[in-house]
């Protein structure tokens, strides 16, 4: 009887063996979905560095076209080294000095560059989906005090997945009062962002340690941020005339 008991552990523990490898395995392939997911999800540029940089500038002129600024787009010294670090993060190459998985949070003073830069990308990359009909979503573009303003009037949810690039992040009142209650609607998305992985690009006058305080979102939130977003530096003065 003993022998026969034996022999039983055996096959149980065996059986346990294979089914733990079954179980990586499954884990592994589901790992794999969640990559193709993102990966369906955003548009790699196929341009050389050049042609990146032309693409910039007259993009960049439109921008400020429409904004009724006249004045040209100038790449220089202040601009060019992110605008290659962008070029890098949106072919997808690893020499991106940052995380090809997070979104990108440009930094630095009043009137820099920062807005008309990502507002350019942003238009660039939705007139290339557009123009070829690409199965991806387009970028929205929209200052974080709109933001606000349209989660109140409409809902969270409609903002949890779209690609979103937030200018002037950290600028919008930190709390609302909805029917009584007091809410934080942008800190609140950010968490459902995080938990779900949606990109979200931004722009900010303000430091992580800023936005990590109480003042603005606080540690939980500021803690989010760092797996949200790359910290890059727009260097220079304003642009503005």
């Amino acid at each position: 009887m003993e022998k026969g008991k034996d022999l039983s552990t055996q096959e149980v523990i065996s059986t346990k063996q294979k089914f733990c490898e079954v179980l990586l395995n499954d884990a592994q392939k589901i790992i794999a979905g969640e990559k193709e997911k993102i990966r369906r999800r955003r548009l790699i540029f196929p341009f050389e560095y050049p042609e990146f940089q032309n693409l910039i500038k007259a993009f960049g002129n439109t921008c400020l076209a429409q904004r009724n600024q006249n004045r040209n787009f100038v790449i220089d010294k202040f601009n060019e080294p992110v605008i290659k670090q962008l070029y890098l993060y949106v072919t997808g190459n690893s020499s991106f000095t940052g995380d090809l998985t997070k979104g990108l949070l440009l930094q630095g003073k009043y009137g820099c560059g920062k807005t008309v830069l990502l507002e350019t990308y942003s238009m660039l990359h939705n007139h290339v989906v557009r123009k070829l009909s690409l199965n991806y979503p387009v970028l929205r573009f929209i200052k974080s005090v709109q933001l606000q303003e349209q989660i109140k009037e409409q809902s969270m949810e409609m903002f949890v997945k779209r690609p979103l690039i937030i200018d002037e992040f950290g600028r919008e009142s930190k709390t609302v009062m909805d029917y009584g209650n007091i809410s934080r609607p942008i800190s609140e998305l950010l968490s459902l962002r995080s938990d779900v992985g949606t990109i979200t690009h931004a722009t900010s006058n303000f430091t992580l340690k800023t936005l990590a305080s109480d003042e603005f979102y606080g540690g939980m939130i500021g803690d989010r941020l760092k797996t949200m977003f790359n910290f890059i530096t727009l260097q220079g003065e304003s642009r503005r005339k």
